[in-house]
């Protein structure tokens, strides 16, 4: 039977401090940067479609 590699990971390694660090700080930026693209993904929505409506001419409702 095959050795099974996983049990060779050792349970007790911990991480290097300043590794921890840079991974929390792109974490923080990762989230910041998508919180940035919702805000301006929330308000160009509306923005866009009274631009396109106002492209539109209105239809008279007369047949």
């Amino acid at each position: 039977m095959e050795n099974n590699p996983f049990k060779e990971i050792e349970p007790e390694a911990s991480c290097p401090p300043n590794l921890k660090n840079e991974l929390v700080a792109e974490i923080d930026l990762i989230r910041n940067a998508l919180q940035v693209v919702e805000i301006y993904t929330y308000d160009i929505f509306p923005a866009f479609t009274t631009f396109l409506s106002g492209l539109v001419p209105e239809r008279d409702n007369q047949p």
